[in-house]
Formats: C-alpha cells, structure tokens, sequence
C-alpha cells in the first residue's frame, strides 16, 4: 500500500489528475494544440536520445534475445485482442481496432513507467527503448491482415485495399518512430553526447509533466463518452492490460531482463496505442469509429496503467 501511495503522489500523476479535473469541472484551462505538438516531438527526441546513448554501451549479444522476445509479443498481443473481443462479442471492426490499439505500445505510458523506476532507484537495460520501436510496428501490421481476410475466425470482413507493406512504410515514417530512431542514431553515433544532456535529459520531467496536464485535459474529455459503449468496453479497457503484462512478464523471464527491465516490458505489453494505430485505423481501417478505439486507449487503458497498473507491475516485480 505505501508504494501505491507513494507513485500515485508522483508528480507526473498528480499532474495528468489535475487535466482530469479540469476538464471534468469544465475549466477554461487548455494547452494549445501547437505547444502540445512540440511538447510531443521533444519527448519523442529524448526518449530516443537517452535508448542511443545506452545503445552504444551495449552488445548485439546482449540485445539479440530480447529483440527477437519483444517481436515476438507484438505478434502474439494482436492476435490475443482480436480472441478477446470476439468472446465479448464486440464487432468485427470493433476487433480490429482492438488489435491495432493493444498490439501497438503508448510511449507516454513507457515514459511514466520508468520515470517512476527512476524515482524508487530501479535501474533497467539501456536499450530498453530500442524495444518500445520495434514492438510500434508488428501489431500494426497483424491487425491489418486479419482486417484484409475475407474470412477470419468465422466472421466475414470487407477485402482490405491496404497491404502490409504500405502499413510497415506508414509506420517506419510516422512521427513517432521516424523521431525515436532519429534519436536512437543521434544517441548512439555522437562522440560526445554531453553538450546534448541540458536541454533533452535535464528538462525532461518538466517537459513531461506538461505534456501529461494536456493529456489529462483529453482523457477528462473523454470520459463522458466511456457509458455509451458499456460495461464490456470498459472491462476490455481494464483487464487486457493485465494479460498484456503477463505476457510481458513471462517473456522478460525468457529474455533474462532485470527488475526495472521486466517492468517497462510489462508496461510496454500492457499498454494501448492512441498515436500509431489511431493514424493507421483512419488511414486503412475507416469502418472502426475513432471514438471508439480512442477512448478505449485514452479514456480507459492509459488512465488504468497510470493509476493502478504501473505500481501493480512494480509491486509483482520487486
């Protein structure tokens, strides 16, 4: 119980609360979209920076392993959403959304996890966010080829007019991973990244804690929309991220990962996308309602994992 206590008085929760509330009470407090979009970018860098400069201390021996793990969950997490919908009897569409939204991470919802760990003094691998990129993609493109099956697990779909391969070139130059591979490659060639240390790891829990009142004001706008999809839909939202980080769990045992590493795994696992599979569900997938899968993944996962499942994966874990 303390240690619950003691992460949901972190400052990045107390911060995303406190847009929740505003937006509930209906306060005039707004972040603008431009200034969002730049907070965005910045911590898309960072992140990147901070998994290159570990990068070049690290083996391929060492990351070989959990790479080929990591891949195999973001197969695997689609496939499981996709089953899990179709026991709750969501739709079709409804399906494939979910696939797409669980099969890929939330980076935001990484970046809370390890700013916790950096907190309680858990050190994690360094190329912990070489993983956040390659688990982006694989679900994603899963999601989609279940969409592009006339018949897929006895339920008939409308013919995809997407390929996988446009799907893997959308996201290889998405914002999010064109930035965190920017950076990962910044990171991990530049002699001295010293110079680089003031404005992208120093400011970095400011930055966050802006861009987490931003987000709290979207998801406290969100909520109104939460009963209209039922009670399902909510436990959707809530217990998949529990298998997702079990399957975290069971696969960072596999990779040999350390404390604070098998806990981002389990976070990343059990995290829902509401930057990569939003773009590509519109794009390729315009039967499944934005309202849906991004409430689902804002108004419902990202605030659980925040709240409850990060010091949950922690407590299990340490």
């Amino acid at each position: 119980m303390e240690l619950f206590l003691f992460l949901l008085t972190s400052a990045p929760v107390l911060m995303f609360v406190t847009g929740v509330i505003a937006a509930v009470g209906k306060s005039n407090l707004k972040i603008p979209d431009s200034l969002s979009t730049t907070l965005n970018i910045y911590l898309l860098l960072a992140i990147g920076l901070k998994g290159g400069m570990g990068l070049a201390s690290v083996s391929f021996e060492e990351i070989a392993l959990p790479l080929t793990v990591t891949l195999l969950i973001g197969i695997l997490l689609p496939l499981l959403a996709f089953l899990a919908g179709g026991l709750l009897k969501f739709t079709f569409h409804e399906r494939i959304a979910m696939a797409a939204t669980f099969g890929s991470v939330s980076l935001v919802t990484y970046v809370a996890a390890s700013t916790q760990l950096e907190r309680l003094g858990i050190g994690y691998e360094p190329f912990m966010t070489t993983l956040v990129v390659v688990l982006e993609i694989p679900g994603l493109i899963v999601a989609l080829l279940l969409y592009n099956q006339t018949q897929v697990m006895g339920i008939t779909a409308t013919s995809g007019k997407t390929n996988s391969l446009s799907v893997l070139r959308d996201s290889l130059f998405s914002k999010s991973i064109l930035l965190m591979l920017a950076g990962l490659v910044v990171g991990l060639v530049t002699p001295d990244a010293t110079p680089l240390k003031p404005f992208f790891v120093d400011l970095f829990p400011g930055v966050l804690l802006l861009f987490l009142l931003g987000l709290g004001v979207k998801v406290g706008q969100q909520l109104k929309t939460v009963p209209t999809y039922g009670l399902k839909f909510v436990a959707m939202g809530m217990l998949f991220p529990l298998i997702g980080a079990l399957v975290g769990f069971l696969a960072a045992g596999v990779a040999g990962l350390s404390e604070g590493g098998t806990i981002l795994l389990m976070t990343l696992a059990a995290s829902g996308s509401y930057i990569a599979a939003p773009a590509m569900l519109q794009a390729s997938v315009p039967e499944a309602k934005p309202s849906f899968y991004l409430t689902l993944s804002l108004a419902v996962t990202f605030p659980f994992n925040l709240l409850i499942g990060i010091p949950l994966y922690i407590a299990i874990v340490t």
